[in-house]
């Protein structure tokens, strides 16, 4: 019997064994399963990189956050409200790697034996664990580094188990931040840089205005009649000032801003309206340089849209026309800001990262502010429409650049009123086309670039004469009913001839004596297809003929354009450039507008016999009795000049648009070159009524030392 129960303990030895074994490795698996800190850190920094901070908030243990007195909606609405206002793009977080046991236990060896000091931290609380992490944040100023800690405690929950949760605190957002603090972004704005003219005046610069409002506790017993008072005497609607007054942000003591006013006093009437000073973009030539310089405007909708480097804000003012707009990058500047934390009163605890602010470059024209206002005037007197071109031949300099009519660049700044805008809308001559860089058929001013084409081909001479009877002609039959016309009938014609008396049927006959690939080869090289490095000002090529008739096939076509008509279309800055070769000895000088900025060397195009036979014969058109610009001959000066009338037509028979032009420069001491065109001269004497007109302002500028 023993021995039989001594058989049966020895068999369960084994299986007892066996089950202490699978329990031993059970409780080792469970506790291997058990969590750790390290997963809790990867759970916040996954999360925070994500900026998924309603995770982030599982992750806190519930004192911390019942101590910052923040629920779960008011945690995400802090995180989100600092990150969205320093415009955090991109969160990079990584853990920073913790010294191992052994290397601070060698440590610690090394200083007890050199006997310095154990530096070696105590034994950690099992519970608890701490962890260093890189914080890279890249804001709209540029990137934020910080080495931040986090303090996790290990926790029971209600099941029993165990977790890690981390100890929030304010730093965690921002190092420097403790509680009560906040994150205060400020942007810093560049001041928008001038354009100046030649001699430093001022074109577009810092200026005031006065801006009047009301202030709505203060309009009184009756504020609807004031109201309609108020709307009266300041040319706005009374919607305009109720729309104002309805803001949200407007409270009763608020001033409310509605318009501008050149009034410096409120009429005493009025009860709760206030004038202000206001900065504002400020035009010293107002019109005289309107189309030149431009304006600015407040951003819109539709540029915020366009707007593809995130520039602009709904505050911003932008460059809408002229300069201002062409040259915005350079004039703008560039933003800056800061962003700093401050304690609940405001004040700055600590500045986090700084980008200063760079201001606008300044501007400076070849332009002179006082003859730019002298042109203008000029120009536009007698309500005409119509540009004109003032440079030096030798170095290129724009001195001035009119057109007319205008617009008031400073009305367009500060508002215009709905009877303003009516007016310019209304305006049937167009004020806001820019005239100087629009294109023009040149009529017979370009009769003296077929001269220099003749005369570079060889065909053309200064004395070669062509019999011509009659004021119209035709080559042959093949033309049919078509026939080139001029206005003196004279025979024989030679070339200095048909440039005084501007004579259309000779230089058809020498084009077509030419040819059409001679003839473009001696007109293209005067700047065709060119915009003359212009880009400043939007300019368009000028174009000889049309894309699908550039060989000029057409024997008519061919005729007409000799003569500035036909499908040429050039800008009154690119007739003027291309008199210069006619100036110096052959070769020509592209405009300048800008100091400072690179400009090509002028070329040479045809040789200096060539340019000074058709300089000698241009100054026979203001010399000789019956040129058609005699009319400066009284003036100051050894004067040449090249006028013209082109007519637009819809069709063949009818009364078209003339446009006179004049192109007129110094020959003696060649310092200026002026072209103009002026619209409409139907009835007026054609460009007889130009120089005519310019004759003043030319006797002025001779005059001028």
């Amino acid at each position: 019997m023993k021995k039989s129960k001594r058989k049966i303990i020895y068999g369960l030895l084994p299986l007892l064994f066996a089950g202490g074994i699978g329990a031993y490795l059970y409780m080792q698996s469970s506790k291997a399963e058990e969590a750790k800190p390290e997963a809790t850190v990867d759970q916040y920094i996954e999360h925070l990189q994500k900026q998924e901070f309603d995770q982030l908030y599982t992750l806190m243990t519930p004192a911390s956050l019942d101590e910052s007195g923040m629920d779960r909606e008011q945690f995400i609405e802090k995180y989100s409200a600092i990150y969205s206002g320093m415009e955090v793009s991109a969160i990079k977080a990584e853990v920073k790697p913790k010294v191992s046991e052994a290397t601070a236990d060698s440590s610690a060896a090394e200083n007890k034996g050199s006997g310095e000091q154990n530096t070696a931290k105590p034994e950690q609380n099992p519970d608890a664990y701490e962890v260093d992490y890189n914080l890279q944040l890249t804001t709209f100023l540029g990137e934020v580094n910080e080495t931040q800690t986090l303090k996790l405690v290990r926790q029971e929950t209600e099941d029993g188990s165990k977790v890690w949760r981390i100890n929030w605190q304010p730093s965690m957002i921002l190092s420097d931040m403790i509680k009560g603090s906040k994150v205060r972004v400020r942007t810093l704005l560049p001041e928008r840089g001038d354009i100046v003219d030649r001699d430093g005046l001022p074109l577009a610069t810092k200026g005031t205005v006065n801006e009047w409002g009301i202030v709505p506790e203060k309009l009184g017993d009756n504020p609807e009649a004031m109201i309609v008072q108020v709307a009266k005497h300041y040319k706005v609607s009374e919607d305009v000032i109720n729309n104002a007054l309805s803001q949200k942000w407007v409270k009763p003591e608020y001033f409310v801003p509605i318009g501008s006013t050149e009034e410096s006093d409120i009429p005493e009437q009025f009860s709760g309206v206030k004038l202000q000073s206001k900065e504002i973009r400020y035009y010293p030539l107002g019109e005289s340089a309107a189309h030149l310089i431009g304006y600015v405007r407040k951003v819109t909708q539709e540029d915020l849209e366009k707007d593809t480097e995130g520039y602009y804000r709904a505050e911003d003012w932008i460059g809408r026309a002229g300069l201002e707009q062409s040259l915005e990058k350079q004039l703008r500047g560039e933003r800056g800001g800061v962003i700093e934390i401050t304690d609940e009163a405001g004040k700055v605890l600590s500045e986090l990262i700084r980008k200063d602010a760079v201001n606008g470059q300044k501007i400076q024209l070849t332009i002179s502010a006082e003859t730019q206002s002298e042109l203008y005037k000029a120009l536009s007197s007698g309500g005409d429409a119509g540009a004109a071109v003032l440079m030096n031949p030798t170095d290129g300099n724009l001195l001035a650049l009119a057109s007319a009519p205008a617009y008031n660049p400073n009305k367009m700044v500060t508002g215009l009123t709905q009877a303003e805008w009516d007016a310019y809308s209304a305006d049937e001559q167009l004020p806001f086309i820019n005239r100087f860089t629009n294109r023009y058929a040149p009529g017979s001013t370009f009769k003296a670039i077929t001269a220099a084409a003749g005369l570079m081909e060889k065909v053309t001479t200064a004395d070669k004469t062509h019999d011509i009877s009659g004021l119209q002609w035709r080559k042959d039959e093949s033309w049919g009913g078509y026939y080139v016309k001029r206005v003196k009938s004279l025979t024989p014609v030679n070339m200095v001839d048909a440039l005084v008396y501007s004579d259309n049927i000779y230089f058809a006959q020498e084009a077509l004596e030419m040819g059409s690939k001679r003839f473009i080869e001696g007109i293209q090289k005067f700047g065709f297809g060119d915009n003359l490095g212009l880009d400043e000002l939007y300019l368009k090529p000028s174009q000889y003929a049309n894309e699908a008739n550039l060989d000029l096939a057409s024997e008519v076509l061919l005729a007409d354009t000799s003569y500035g008509q036909g499908e040429m279309l050039m800008s009154p800055i690119h007739l003027a450039s291309s008199f210069t070769p006619f100036i110096n000895e052959g070769k020509m000088v592209k405009p300048v507008l800008i100091e400072g900025k690179e400009t090509s060397e002028p070329e040479v195009i045809i040789t200096p016999d060539a340019a000074n036979t058709v300089k000698d014969a241009l100054g026979q058109v203001v010399s000789r009795s019956g040129g058609t610009a005699h009319a400066l001959n009284s003036l100051p000066g050894d004067l040449a000049a090249k006028t013209g009338t082109a007519e637009l037509k819809a069709k063949k028979g009818e009364q078209g648009l003339e446009n006179g032009f004049v192109v007129v420069f110094d020959t003696q001491t060649p310092s200026f070159l002026i072209s103009a065109v002026i619209e409409g001269v139907n009835g007026r004497g054609g460009s007889h009524y130009v120089v005519d007109k310019l004759k003043p302002f030319l006797k002025q500028l001779e005059s001028t030392p």
